[in-house]
């Protein structure tokens, strides 16, 4: 069965169906762009957390009076904050917080967290992740001149 050359000019005018075709070619990348920006909000919101628990823990350590007093109010301050961030993080690890003197004159408060077992980090592998280790740190100094 030969088609005709009506035929073959009708089938190559055909515009019918040319949208699903195109939304074929273009919907996987859309959904990965939103997937991407999805993943990497959370993934900065996490971050902005572990930072936020590091400057609220220096924060609170300027009430203390002597190391040991400052290092209990930054770590109990820095441990309120992260668990407020729960819910962005993901639960599935507990995070590292450090506080201590640093040097002559300053107390350093240092907050980590592994986001390895978050969902963003085990389903989200259709876009490059960031690495799932957040650090964040801050510091001050023990006051007076």
């Amino acid at each position: 069965m030969r088609m005709s050359a009506g035929t073959l000019g009708r089938l190559l005018r055909c515009t019918s169906g040319m949208a699903a075709l195109e939304f074929v070619f273009i919907a996987p990348a859309l959904l990965l762009l939103a997937f991407g920006i999805i993943i990497y909000s959370i993934y900065f919101s996490a971050m902005i957390g572990v930072s936020q628990a590091a400057s609220e823990g220096a924060r609170a350590a300027v009430a203390g009076l002597s190391t040991s007093e400052r290092t209990s109010l930054a770590q109990a301050r820095a441990a309120a904050v992260m668990k407020n961030y729960s819910a962005i993080l993901g639960g599935g690890s507990d995070p590292v917080i450090s506080a201590g003197a640093d040097g002559t004159g300053v107390f350093k408060v240092q907050v980590s967290y592994d986001m390895s077992k978050s969902p963003i980090m085990r389903y989200g592998n259709m876009v490059p992740l960031p690495s799932p280790n957040l650090t964040a740190s801050a510091s001050v100094t023990n006051g007076g001149y």
